[in-house]
Protein backbone atom coordinates (compact mmCIF):
# COMPACT_ATOMS: atom_id res chain seq x y z
CA UNK A 1 0.00 0.00 0.00
CA UNK A 2 1.32 3.82 -1.15
CA UNK A 3 0.12 6.71 -0.06
CA UNK A 4 -1.64 6.99 -3.71
CA UNK A 5 -3.74 4.29 -2.90
CA UNK A 6 -4.96 6.58 0.43
CA UNK A 7 -5.27 9.75 -1.66
CA UNK A 8 -7.44 7.20 -4.65
CA UNK A 9 -9.68 6.10 -1.76
CA UNK A 10 -10.20 9.08 0.01
CA UNK A 11 -11.36 10.83 -3.54
CA UNK A 12 -13.68 7.99 -3.89
CA UNK A 13 -15.10 7.82 -0.21
CA UNK A 14 -16.04 11.97 -0.68
CA UNK A 15 -17.19 11.31 -3.88
CA UNK A 16 -18.84 8.31 -3.77
CA UNK A 17 -18.44 8.08 -7.50
CA UNK A 18 -15.82 6.59 -9.38
CA UNK A 19 -16.38 8.99 -12.35
CA UNK A 20 -15.94 12.36 -10.34
CA UNK A 21 -13.36 10.84 -8.36
CA UNK A 22 -11.16 10.28 -11.66
CA UNK A 23 -11.99 13.79 -12.77
CA UNK A 24 -10.95 15.10 -9.50
CA UNK A 25 -7.14 12.82 -9.25
CA UNK A 26 -6.80 13.26 -13.05
CA UNK A 27 -6.69 9.28 -13.99
CA UNK A 28 -9.34 7.72 -16.25
CA UNK A 29 -11.73 5.81 -14.48
CA UNK A 30 -11.26 2.28 -14.84
CA UNK A 31 -7.78 2.98 -13.62
CA UNK A 32 -9.39 4.33 -10.14
CA UNK A 33 -11.74 1.43 -10.12
CA UNK A 34 -8.39 -0.93 -10.29
CA UNK A 35 -6.57 0.30 -7.72
CA UNK A 36 -9.97 0.18 -5.52
CA UNK A 37 -10.17 -2.95 -6.08
CA UNK A 38 -6.55 -4.23 -5.60
CA UNK A 39 -6.56 -1.89 -2.02
CA UNK A 40 -9.68 -3.91 -1.05
CA UNK A 41 -7.83 -7.20 -2.05
CA UNK A 42 -4.47 -6.09 0.05
CA UNK A 43 -7.24 -5.36 3.25
CA UNK A 44 -9.18 -8.44 2.52
CA UNK A 45 -12.00 -6.89 3.26
CA UNK A 46 -14.75 -4.27 1.03
CA UNK A 47 -14.74 -0.59 1.66
CA UNK A 48 -17.39 0.06 -0.68
CA UNK A 49 -20.95 -1.25 -1.59
CA UNK A 50 -21.72 -1.46 -4.73
CA UNK A 51 -25.31 -0.68 -5.62
CA UNK A 52 -27.80 0.14 -8.51
CA UNK A 53 -28.47 3.80 -6.91
CA UNK A 54 -24.18 4.67 -6.30
CA UNK A 55 -21.51 3.79 -3.83
CA UNK A 56 -22.12 3.54 -0.06
CA UNK A 57 -19.06 3.01 2.79
CA UNK A 58 -19.24 0.03 4.53
CA UNK A 59 -18.85 0.63 8.43
CA UNK A 60 -15.06 -0.73 7.43
CA UNK A 61 -15.03 1.83 4.91
CA UNK A 62 -15.94 4.61 7.32
CA UNK A 63 -13.03 3.58 9.52
CA UNK A 64 -10.81 2.93 6.98
CA UNK A 65 -11.49 6.64 6.06
CA UNK A 66 -10.63 8.42 9.11
CA UNK A 67 -7.62 6.90 9.28
CA UNK A 68 -6.56 7.39 5.84
CA UNK A 69 -7.31 10.76 6.02
CA UNK A 70 -5.50 10.94 9.63
CA UNK A 71 -2.40 9.09 7.79
CA UNK A 72 -2.25 11.48 4.53
CA UNK A 73 -2.83 14.94 7.19
CA UNK A 74 0.21 13.99 9.33
CA UNK A 75 2.14 13.00 5.66
CA UNK A 76 1.21 16.57 4.91
CA UNK A 77 2.31 18.31 8.00
CA UNK A 78 5.85 16.26 8.61
CA UNK A 79 6.55 17.24 4.51
CA UNK A 80 5.93 21.26 4.96
CA UNK A 81 7.56 21.10 8.38
CA UNK A 82 10.70 19.44 7.08
CA UNK A 83 10.81 21.84 3.64
CA UNK A 84 10.34 24.67 6.24
CA UNK A 85 12.99 24.20 8.81
CA UNK A 86 15.42 21.78 8.08
CA UNK A 87 15.70 21.83 4.38
CA UNK A 88 19.32 22.56 3.30
CA UNK A 89 20.29 21.74 6.72
CA UNK A 90 23.30 19.16 5.70
CA UNK A 91 24.31 21.50 3.06
CA UNK A 92 28.00 23.02 4.19
CA UNK A 93 28.81 26.77 4.37
CA UNK A 94 31.27 27.10 1.71
CA UNK A 95 34.06 30.55 2.54
CA UNK A 96 36.05 32.11 0.39
CA UNK A 97 38.81 34.07 2.04
CA UNK A 98 42.51 35.65 2.39
CA UNK A 99 44.65 34.28 5.10
CA UNK A 100 44.82 37.14 6.95
CA UNK A 101 41.17 37.39 8.25
CA UNK A 102 41.63 33.75 9.53
CA UNK A 103 43.21 34.75 12.44
CA UNK A 104 40.79 37.68 12.88
CA UNK A 105 37.46 37.67 13.65
CA UNK A 106 36.33 35.10 11.27
CA UNK A 107 38.31 32.41 13.61
CA UNK A 108 36.05 33.90 16.56
CA UNK A 109 33.07 33.66 14.28
CA UNK A 110 33.59 30.02 13.25
CA UNK A 111 34.27 29.14 16.68
CA UNK A 112 30.54 30.74 18.39
CA UNK A 113 29.32 29.39 14.85
CA UNK A 114 30.10 25.79 15.58
CA UNK A 115 28.63 26.06 18.60
CA UNK A 116 25.15 27.24 17.74
CA UNK A 117 25.44 24.98 14.59
CA UNK A 118 27.01 21.71 15.03
CA UNK A 119 24.89 20.25 12.80
CA UNK A 120 26.20 22.66 9.53
CA UNK A 121 29.65 21.62 8.30
CA UNK A 122 31.64 24.15 6.85
CA UNK A 123 34.29 24.43 3.91
CA UNK A 124 37.38 27.01 3.39
CA UNK A 125 38.49 27.96 0.22
CA UNK A 126 41.62 30.23 0.42
CA UNK A 127 41.43 32.39 -2.42
CA UNK A 128 42.54 35.90 -3.59
CA UNK A 129 39.91 38.76 -4.04
CA UNK A 130 39.73 38.02 -7.64
CA UNK A 131 38.94 34.87 -7.14
CA UNK A 132 36.38 35.28 -4.76
CA UNK A 133 34.62 37.73 -6.69
CA UNK A 134 34.26 35.16 -9.83
CA UNK A 135 33.45 31.88 -7.16
CA UNK A 136 30.79 33.96 -5.52
CA UNK A 137 29.21 35.05 -8.87
CA UNK A 138 29.09 31.51 -10.28
CA UNK A 139 27.84 30.11 -6.62
CA UNK A 140 31.17 27.84 -5.74
CA UNK A 141 31.20 29.86 -2.29
CA UNK A 142 28.40 31.19 0.04
CA UNK A 143 30.28 33.93 1.24
CA UNK A 144 33.54 35.90 0.78
CA UNK A 145 36.01 37.30 2.79
CA UNK A 146 38.37 39.62 0.78
CA UNK A 147 39.19 42.31 3.39
CA UNK A 148 38.87 45.47 1.65
CA UNK A 149 36.72 45.16 -1.39
CA UNK A 150 36.30 47.07 -4.16
CA UNK A 151 33.38 50.04 -4.02
CA UNK A 152 31.74 49.34 -7.54
CA UNK A 153 31.30 45.55 -5.67
CA UNK A 154 28.16 47.10 -4.05
CA UNK A 155 26.13 47.28 -7.29
CA UNK A 156 26.32 43.08 -7.43
CA UNK A 157 26.50 41.85 -3.73
CA UNK A 158 25.88 42.66 -0.40
CA UNK A 159 29.13 44.02 1.75
CA UNK A 160 28.74 44.21 5.05
CA UNK A 161 31.75 45.82 6.83
CA UNK A 162 32.62 43.81 9.86
CA UNK A 163 35.33 45.92 11.16
CA UNK A 164 37.61 49.16 10.56
CA UNK A 165 41.99 47.95 10.38
CA UNK A 166 44.55 50.36 10.51
CA UNK A 167 47.16 50.68 8.38
CA UNK A 168 50.67 50.30 9.05
CA UNK A 169 53.85 50.02 7.40
CA UNK A 170 56.03 47.24 6.66
CA UNK A 171 59.75 47.39 6.59
CA UNK A 172 62.71 45.30 6.00
CA UNK A 173 63.94 44.08 10.06
CA UNK A 174 67.64 46.10 8.46
CA UNK A 175 65.32 49.06 7.75
CA UNK A 176 66.50 52.35 9.27
CA UNK A 177 63.10 52.81 10.51
CA UNK A 178 62.43 49.03 12.17
CA UNK A 179 63.04 50.40 15.66
CA UNK A 180 60.64 52.66 15.75
CA UNK A 181 57.25 52.49 17.54
CA UNK A 182 55.26 54.56 15.06
CA UNK A 183 56.32 56.58 11.82
CA UNK A 184 55.08 59.25 9.88
CA UNK A 185 54.50 57.75 6.47
CA UNK A 186 56.00 60.71 4.85
CA UNK A 187 59.06 59.40 5.51
CA UNK A 188 59.07 56.99 3.73
CA UNK A 189 57.96 59.31 0.54
CA UNK A 190 61.27 58.60 -1.07
CA UNK A 191 61.43 54.70 -1.12
CA UNK A 192 60.25 52.25 -3.52
CA UNK A 193 56.71 50.79 -2.87
CA UNK A 194 55.50 47.43 -3.33
CA UNK A 195 51.91 46.81 -4.97
CA UNK A 196 49.60 44.11 -5.12
CA UNK A 197 48.72 42.70 -8.39
CA UNK A 198 45.55 44.08 -9.90
CA UNK A 199 44.84 40.48 -11.45
CA UNK A 200 44.43 38.91 -7.92
CA UNK A 201 43.53 41.67 -5.72
CA UNK A 202 41.56 44.40 -7.83
CA UNK A 203 41.53 47.97 -6.19
CA UNK A 204 44.01 47.44 -3.68
CA UNK A 205 46.75 49.91 -5.61
CA UNK A 206 43.91 52.53 -5.37
CA UNK A 207 44.11 51.70 -1.56
CA UNK A 208 47.96 52.27 -1.40
CA UNK A 209 47.67 55.23 -2.70
CA UNK A 210 45.10 56.92 -0.98
CA UNK A 211 46.72 56.03 2.34
CA UNK A 212 50.28 57.60 0.65
CA UNK A 213 48.46 61.27 -0.40
CA UNK A 214 47.07 61.35 3.13
CA UNK A 215 50.48 61.50 3.95
CA UNK A 216 51.52 64.02 1.56
CA UNK A 217 53.39 62.04 -1.00
CA UNK A 218 52.60 59.91 -4.26
CA UNK A 219 54.28 56.00 -3.85
CA UNK A 220 56.46 54.60 -5.98
CA UNK A 221 55.00 51.09 -6.93
CA UNK A 222 57.59 49.54 -8.44
CA UNK A 223 56.96 45.78 -7.83
CA UNK A 224 53.55 44.08 -7.61
CA UNK A 225 52.90 41.05 -5.72
CA UNK A 226 49.85 38.65 -5.72
CA UNK A 227 49.54 38.12 -2.64
CA UNK A 228 50.41 38.75 0.99
CA UNK A 229 53.14 36.50 1.66
CA UNK A 230 54.96 37.66 -1.68
CA UNK A 231 54.28 40.87 -0.51
CA UNK A 232 56.32 40.53 2.94
CA UNK A 233 59.30 38.38 1.19
CA UNK A 234 59.42 40.88 -1.12
CA UNK A 235 59.62 43.89 1.65
CA UNK A 236 61.91 41.14 4.04
CA UNK A 237 64.74 40.63 0.29
CA UNK A 238 65.39 44.78 0.32
CA UNK A 239 62.90 45.44 -2.47
CA UNK A 240 61.33 47.95 -1.15
CA UNK A 241 58.41 48.97 1.66
CA UNK A 242 54.68 48.32 1.75
CA UNK A 243 51.95 49.59 3.55
CA UNK A 244 49.06 46.59 4.81
CA UNK A 245 46.04 46.03 7.10
CA UNK A 246 47.51 45.25 10.93
CA UNK A 247 45.84 41.72 10.38
CA UNK A 248 48.48 40.68 8.39
CA UNK A 249 50.92 40.81 11.22
CA UNK A 250 49.73 37.24 12.15
CA UNK A 251 51.24 35.88 9.09
CA UNK A 252 54.73 34.61 9.15
CA UNK A 253 57.04 37.70 8.08
CA UNK A 254 60.52 36.66 8.71
CA UNK A 255 63.28 39.61 8.22
CA UNK A 256 60.59 41.89 8.73
CA UNK A 257 58.68 44.47 11.13
CA UNK A 258 55.60 46.18 11.35
CA UNK A 259 55.46 49.71 12.40
CA UNK A 260 52.54 51.69 13.43
CA UNK A 261 51.86 55.04 11.75
CA UNK A 262 50.97 58.16 13.93
CA UNK A 263 50.37 59.87 10.04
CA UNK A 264 48.36 59.28 8.64
CA UNK A 265 45.95 57.15 11.06
CA UNK A 266 44.35 54.91 8.06
CA UNK A 267 41.72 52.25 8.45
CA UNK A 268 40.69 49.77 5.82
CA UNK A 269 37.54 47.68 5.99
CA UNK A 270 37.44 44.26 6.88
CA UNK A 271 34.17 43.17 4.95
CA UNK A 272 31.61 40.63 4.44
CA UNK A 273 30.31 39.79 0.74
CA UNK A 274 27.44 37.52 -0.42
CA UNK A 275 25.24 37.44 -3.41
CA UNK A 276 22.14 39.79 -2.85
CA UNK A 277 19.22 36.76 -3.66
CA UNK A 278 17.80 35.42 -0.44
CA UNK A 279 20.30 33.14 1.18
CA UNK A 280 20.97 29.37 1.80
CA UNK A 281 19.96 28.69 5.28
CA UNK A 282 23.20 27.77 6.03
CA UNK A 283 24.27 31.14 5.00
CA UNK A 284 21.90 32.89 7.17
CA UNK A 285 22.39 31.62 9.83
CA UNK A 286 25.96 32.74 9.53
CA UNK A 287 24.99 35.89 8.98
CA UNK A 288 22.98 35.90 12.14
CA UNK A 289 26.40 34.66 14.25
CA UNK A 290 28.88 37.36 11.94
CA UNK A 291 27.05 40.21 12.65
CA UNK A 292 27.01 39.84 16.16
CA UNK A 293 30.08 40.62 15.70
CA UNK A 294 29.39 43.69 14.22
CA UNK A 295 27.27 44.81 17.21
Amino acid sequence: MELRHLKYFVAVAENLNFSRAAVRLYISQPALSRQIKDLEKELNVMLFLRQPDGLKLTEAGKFFLEQAKDILNRSDVSVRTIKADYANQDQPLIIGYIPTILQSFLGQTLQKFGLAYPQISVSFREMSPSEQVKTLRDGGINIAFMGNPPDDLSEEFMIQCIKKVPIVALLSNQHPLADQSSINLAELASEKFIGMSEETFPGRNDRIHDVCRCAGFTPNLHLFADSHASMIALVATGQGVAVMPIEAEALPHPQTVFVKLHHPLYYARSAAVWRKETPAQSLDKFLKVLLDYVQ
